[in-house]
């Protein structure tokens, strides 16, 4: 794969770049992955009306190259769909990753406990990145301590000092970038990295490169 500077984990928007390599997420019509793009695909925990259905064309584009990731899949206590329902697609989504030997790609709200309790029954065995970290440091060292991966978004852009402490200390080879779906461009995300890590903006390219390779690229 053509080394690119900026790697964007996790957006919604399909965007093209000399400089970024964007990988697209997709929560439903599983069908649309092609050639011309790099995707993350899963239920989301707010759009499961048609669980059965979409997880079987799920489970038919899972294995497909340009897939790198299951997800975002996960937990979330203050949507409207039914708990027991979430549970349910977030453990078969797993159970597809090890499957497949994809990461993970975590949704989560209100719901860390619970999330690292499936997460640990179903004995997941890929890497798991938890989106839009922009939580506090002792739950970010719990989160570390297992092995798992944080990638952030414009939540660090707003100076929020909890966030901001987590960067600050966490190792680098655990940190992504991200743009989610909040038109913020990925060379903002990665200049406030540098700035927050009081390193050079190079620095940051040369550690996300090398974590993008190491948990996507196996």
């Amino acid at each position: 794969m053509i080394p690119f500077k900026y790697y964007d984990i996790h957006t919604h928007t399909q965007s093209h770049s000399d400089e970024s390599l964007s990988v697209l997420n997709v929560h439903q019509n599983f069908e649309i992955v092609d050639n011309n793009g790099l995707y993350s695909i899963g239920l989301h925990p707010w759009y499961l009306q048609n669980a059965k259905v979409d997880f079987e064309l799920l489970e038919g584009n899972a294995g497909k190259k340009q897939v790198l990731a299951i997800g975002e899949c996960g937990l979330d206590k203050i949507c409207k769909t039914d708990w027991e329902l979430q549970l349910f697609y977030f453990r078969r989504q797993i159970q597809l990753a090890n499957l497949f030997s994809k990461p993970l790609i975590i949704h989560c709200v209100r719901a860390f406990e619970e999330v690292i309790e499936v997460l640990n029954k179903e004995k997941v065995e890929v890497p798991v990145v938890f989106h839009g970290y922009n939580k506090n440091k002792i739950l970010a060292q719990r989160l570390l301590s297992k092995g798992y991966y944080l990638s952030f978004g414009a939540a660090i852009l707003k100076q929020n000092a909890s966030v901001r402490e987590v960067i600050k200390k966490m190792p680098q080879d655990r940190l992504f970038g991200e743009t989610d779906n909040s038109g913020n461009s990925i060379v903002d995300i990665y200049r406030c990295l540098a700035e927050i890590r009081k390193t050079e903006l190079e620095t940051i390219i040369l550690q996300l490169q090398n974590n993008f390779k190491s948990v996507f690229e196996q």
